[in-house]
């Protein structure tokens, strides 16, 4: 995974690429910049497993960690990003459909986190971790 300064400060590129035994691989890239209407973070993000989605992440920031959930045909996904002093900490967590709680299809409109469609009331599924990648500047 890097990181990487573009558009003269005003946005970061992300890379990522995980290669297997087998050869297969994953990758991922991603563009982080400023909504200049509502001083948000939007996360702009393609990868090897599917289409693009029609919009940005719309990044959330809570007690020092940029926060993102993204809808996905089999799911969702949640993002945290920290940055300690020359450490960078991102943890991916998941939330699959046919997990309990989970609906079959992902609807327009859905949403997780602590509004609708994530089961606020505590009937929903929680999220499961799945990655958790610790990065040092170099």
């Amino acid at each position: 995974m890097t990181y990487r300064r573009a558009a003269g400060g005003f946005a970061v590129v992300q890379s990522y690429r995980h290669l297997e035994p087998d050869g297969s691989h994953f990758e991922g890239h991603g563009v982080f910049t400023i909504d200049p209407d509502h001083k948000d973070v939007l996360w702009y993000y393609v990868d090897s497993s599917g289409p693009a989605p029609d919009a940005p992440a719309r990044c959330t920031w809570r007690d020092g960690i940029l926060r993102v959930e993204r809808r996905g045909s089999a799911g969702w996904t949640r993002h945290s990003v920290r940055v300690d002093g020359e450490v960078l900490t991102h943890v991916t967590e998941l939330r699959r459909q046919g997990q309990p709680g989970v609906p079959e299809q992902a609807t327009e409109g859905s949403v997780v986190g602590d509004v609708h469609g994530a089961g606020a009331n505590g009937t929903g599924s929680a999220f499961i971790p799945f990655m958790t990648s610790t990065f040092r500047r170099s």
